[in-house]
């Protein structure tokens, strides 16, 4: 992230009250790593969980507002998912969640190099697309996972 903190906090900032309003977006310019623009969504953890490094969130149903779910069952839809955690995130606390760019996302053991990605029965993580679950791909794997509950890299795309 730049020196210049003209949102007036980091993206890697929690607390327990709003600093911005919910759905912020901060578009991260592309730097020295290659990996290009980073988009980063502002969200409230309204689950009971705290949000840990890959989670995938998804938006509480039935809401317009930016109040974020660990995402709890096969094939979410894409446009429901708001993005990765890249840091942890408490409950009841406001964080940014990435939604765009080269991310860290869990995965449930299942997860091959080069592949799409969508959410797991396993809450929070990713597998790999199969047919079927089309409207769930929000990312592509660029790594094999490590077994469950490790982080891939992915280049992810969240619409929520």
């Amino acid at each position: 992230m730049s020196a210049t903190r003209t949102m007036g906090i980091s993206v890697t900032d929690v607390s327990t009250s709003a600093q911005l309003p919910l759905g912020f977006v901060y578009r991260e310019p592309a730097s020295g790593d290659n990996e290009g623009e980073k988009h980063w969504v502002y969200v409230y953890n309204d689950d009971s969980t705290d949000f840990a490094q890959g989670t995938i969130v998804m938006r509480d149903a039935g809401t317009t507002t930016y109040d974020a779910l660990i995402t709890t069952g096969a094939t979410i839809p894409a446009l429901r998912i708001m993005g990765v955690a890249q840091h942890a995130i408490a409950a009841g606390s406001y964080g940014f969640v990435q939604s765009k760019g080269i991310a860290e996302v869990l995965c449930n053991g299942s997860v091959s190099a080069d592949t799409a990605i969508c959410t797991s029965s396993t809450a929070g993580q990713a597998v790999d697309f199969a047919d079927g679950a089309e409207e769930g791909v929000f990312g592509f794997a660029t790594e094999i996972d490590a077994g469950a509950g490790t982080l891939i890299t992915a280049m992810i795309n969240c619409l929520g």
